[in-house]
């Protein structure tokens, strides 16, 4: 997705995308949650104050428990 399809999405110009990217600008709570939902994603997942490592990692991650259906099984049987 390019800056500009992004900055249409949430209804910003893509200099301010650009400013969030490179941390010059940090975004309004309206903002983020906008961003958040763009992206499919809680906005904890897009924002923090401490660094975090790609989220393909933690998607994909093997030391997990197994999830939950939510009855008390396990999904992955």
């Amino acid at each position: 997705m390019s800056r500009a399809q992004l900055a249409g999405l949430i209804d910003v110009n893509p200099q301010t995308v650009g400013a969030l990217e490179r941390g010059d600008h940090y975004p309004s709570l309206d903002l983020a949650f906008r961003i958040s939902w763009v992206f499919e994603l809680p906005v904890e997942a897009i924002f923090s104050r401490t660094e975090f490592g790609p989220l393909s990692t933690e998607l994909y991650r093997t030391d997990r428990p197994p999830s939950t259906t939510g009855n008390g099984e396990s999904s992955d049987a």
